[in-house]
């Protein structure tokens, strides 16, 4: 018996919000990863060097098998429109998110991230022409009073630390909310496999090159053994397959709703900071 089209159109969003739940948690699960892999005496390029490293070989692997199975290829400007959105993602958003977080808690960060499906409301909202809410309103004027009053907290502890910090931070949650927005008609032309693959590959080339040429000129410190699991770590479970979830929760249910969903994202990470601070 033929499914009706209804049916598979709530079987697919609701696939799409089962997927952007699963991958916002995972995703925001990196902060706390980060702050014990800082720790370890890690510093931030050589973290972010090190994600790149094990992440990138899964991303080459997977891109050429959706490559091989495309049966149409696409015109330049999607690839460069996938690279483009894959370095403003993970280079430049991870990047100032990492910097951030020497310098306020992670709890500030998690809240900090609360902001930014409000922003990709606004933004689609903006140019899209998604239609926004009172809800969307409510929550953005709610998320922005709690940084408020936290930020307050955190600049009796951190001084004037807690601004760059938290400037940091913001940046960061905005890039990638310009980078949500901005995926949606590039996973549509490419697919949310081969645009993922295809994205974080170029990024973590970018990297990997200018990390190497950092190094050439300043050796990083030794890491330990629970380093570089801390690393791995970071790189498949906070980032390799959460990047994949969330670009096939956007081709399916849209910027929109996959970032409103994504709001669990830093509830689940203040869960499990909260269970590591007991244990």
């Amino acid at each position: 018996m033929t499914a009706l089209p209804i049916e598979t159109e709530a079987r697919n969003r609701t696939t799409g919000v089962i997927l952007a739940a699963s991958g916002a948690g995972l995703f925001s699960l990196k902060g706390v990863v980060i702050k014990l892999a800082f720790a370890e005496g890690i510093g931030v390029s050589q973290l972010l060097t090190l994600r790149m490293a094990f992440s990138l070989p899964v991303y080459l692997v997977v891109g050429l098998f959706a490559f091989a199975r495309m049966r149409e290829k696409p015109i330049t400007r999607w690839w460069l429109a996938a690279g483009g959105l894959g370095l403003m993602s993970y280079y430049l958003s991870s990047w100032l998110n990492f910097e951030g977080l020497r310098y306020v808690s992670a709890q500030l960060e998690r809240l900090i991230l609360y902001i930014y499906p409000t922003m990709v409301a606004l933004m689609s909202w903006a140019f899209l022409k998604d239609r926004i809410t009172k809800r969307h309103l409510i929550a953005l004027v709610l998320a922005y009073a709690g940084v408020a009053i936290l930020f307050g907290a955190e600049i009796g502890h951190q001084g004037p630390n807690a601004w760059l910090g938290g400037g940091l931070i913001f940046a960061g949650a905005f890039i990638y909310a310009v980078y949500v927005t901005a995926s949606k008609p590039v996973i549509k032309r490419l697919g949310p496999t081969m645009f993922t693959a295809f994205g974080m590959s170029i990024a973590s080339i970018a990297f990997l090159t200018h990390s190497g040429i950092e190094m050439a000129f300043h050796t990083p410190p030794p890491v330990t053994a629970n380093g570089y699991w801390l690393a791995l770590t970071l790189a498949i479970v906070c980032t390799v397959i959460p990047s994949f979830m969330i670009a096939e929760a956007i081709s399916r249910i849209g910027p929109g709703p996959m970032s409103a969903v994504g709001g669990i994202g830093p509830v689940v990470a203040a869960w499990r900071g909260a269970i590591h601070r007991q244990s």
